[in-house]
């Protein structure tokens, strides 16, 4: 099973709005995909190589997420992935139909520990303007939103 990506816009510039849609294995080796894809179209919104950066660090942890306790790493599962330019945001929704996850335990542990991982949803929170998580069936979705840089949105 591999990847697939429909886009439908370049930029609101054109008056055609970006979206993308990904369907791919719960396989890590699917992650650098799809960081690369990320960095790339955070240039093109306009956010600079920090911020890109960053926004490409929350969308893979989240995803990671996915692989490690969803699919509790077994690479035969399916996240579907879409980014979509909103009015004044650009929306990124992580699906899956793996487990749903223990919201007790969701950002359990401190920012002060020095335990290695369990800093996903921190960095994801800190990172984007929103995000949501909702079960609705037998799918979990994350909803996360970062809002857009004035030039990308006036351009």
């Amino acid at each position: 099973m591999g990847t697939s990506v429909e886009s439908s816009a370049v930029r609101s510039r054109s008056g055609v709005r970006f979206k993308a849609e990904w369907r791919l294995p719960s396989d890590p080796a699917f992650l650098p995909v799809v960081r690369g894809a990320m960095e790339r179209l955070c240039a093109v919104f306009g956010w600079d190589e920090s911020e890109a950066r960053s926004i490409t660090l929350a969308i893979d942890e989240a995803l990671t997420n996915v692989i490690r306790h969803a699919y509790h790493k077994r690479p035969d599962g399916v996240i579907e992935f879409i980014c979509e330019e909103k009015e004044g945001v650009l929306e990124f929704l992580v699906s899956d139909t793996g487990d749903a996850p223990d919201l007790a335990k969701i950002c359990a542990r401190a920012r002060e520990s020095h335990a290695a991982g369990g800093m996903g949803t921190h960095i994801i929170r800190d990172v984007m303007d929103t995000s949501d998580y909702r079960r609705a069936g037998m799918a979990n979705h994350l909803i996360m939103t970062k809002r857009l840089k004035r030039s990308a949105e006036s351009s």
